[in-house]
């Protein structure tokens, strides 16, 4: 059998980068949420990420079944609103997809 090299594992053994966070678009929504602090829209975060509904759609499918967010949906009055947030499990990984990022980009250590 063959050995993963060492750039097809990170620290502690296992692949760096979450590919479920690592998509461009994932990437975003999970920046995003995590500076707004709060619960967000649907079509805020659609707007502020410049992507489609079905587009957004998949990915919110993607990182919620990976319990990264919580969707919750309601309504007000007869219009439904979809509001997202990041799960404390999301913010963990979050912060481990960035210390991972930083093992392998030299630069990214916060040396100036």
């Amino acid at each position: 059998m063959a050995r993963a090299s060492k750039s097809e594992s990170g620290p502690g053994g296992r692949l760096p980068l979450s590919p479920v966070i690592h998509g461009r678009a994932r990437l975003l929504i999970l920046s995003f949420l995590l500076r707004s602090g709060r619960a967000v829209h649907f079509t805020a975060l659609r707007d502020e990420i410049a992507a489609t509904d079905g587009n957004l759609s998949v990915h919110l499918g993607k990182l919620e079944e990976a319990g990264l967010i919580s969707v919750s949906k309601s309504f007000v009055g007869k219009r439904p609103q979809t509001r997202i947030k990041v799960t404390p499990a999301g913010r963990r990984q979050f912060k481990a997809y960035v210390q991972d990022l930083r093992s392998i980009v030299p630069g990214l250590q916060g040396e100036e």
